[in-house]
């Protein structure tokens, strides 16, 4: 969280952050285009500046948002109904409709406690729900971590972090949750940014990444996402 108690920039992204996030965000509006078809409802909790409201509703999805920020929340109000709510008080009072499906992405991760927040998720979802953690396995983060030769470096915004088998034990044995399918992102180019910078300017860095390399090297992706199935009598509590 930035000093002036944002969770996330308003604005200002520069162009590999704008090409990282919207790879995420398509892959999730892929996901959700698998499971449920348009005209159907969508639920960003933790929705932001409202990207993936923006592509969803673009894509013919009633959407809906839900955002402790009250920046966020003006700027998604663009795209959809939003609620300014903490995460941590969704309830199923909270809204006159239950959605098609729930999305939580990199949004977990943040909290104290992830499994109550899954299970608040849940009552509201008809029984899909899309969840998408930070990859400690994406390339970046693997190349920064090499130079590190103590256990000194603290992630102040993450509270928690799961790598691929840990997320499928978490979901189904700590939540029971059923996973139907899990989606992966672009897989960074382990060159230096300028590189990919300069990839980018070209248009090449997407057939790289979004492509040729995620094909290849799918666990190595820049989040962890899986589309999951809420049992009839709700998550683990």
């Amino acid at each position: 969280m930035s000093g002036d108690g944002r969770h996330l920039p308003y604005s200002g992204l520069d162009p590999i952050e704008e090409f990282e996030t919207g790879s995420i965000y398509d892959t999730l509006l892929s996901a959700v285009g698998k499971y449920v078809r348009p005209g159907g409802s969508l639920l960003d909790i933790g929705c932001g500046r409202g990207e993936l409201m923006q592509k969803a509703a673009a894509r013919g999805y009633r959407v809906h948002g839900v955002d402790a920020d009250e920046e966020c929340v003006r700027l998604s109000s663009r795209f959809g109904t939003v609620l300014e709510l903490d995460a941590g008080r969704i309830s199923n009072e909270s809204f006159d409709e239950r959605f098609d499906c729930v999305v939580l992405s990199h949004v977990i991760e943040h909290i104290e406690n992830p499994r109550d927040i899954i299970r608040r998720a849940a009552s509201v979802s008809r029984g899909l729900m899309l969840i998408s953690v930070p990859n400690p396995y994406y390339s970046p983060y693997i190349l920064r971590s090499i130079g590190r030769l103590g256990v000194d470096y603290v992630n102040r915004l993450h509270l928690y972090s799961w790598d691929w088998s840990h997320f499928k034990t978490f979901l189904e044995l700590g939540c029971g949750l059923e996973i139907a399918e899990f989606f992966h992102d672009s897989v960074a180019l382990p060159v230096p940014r300028r590189a990919r910078l300069f990839l980018l300017k070209k248009g090449w860095l997407g057939p790289v990444e979004r492509g040729f390399l995620r094909a290849l090297f799918p666990r190595f992706c820049s989040s962890i996402t899986a589309m999951v199935r809420v049992p009839a009598g709700g998550p683990t509590s």
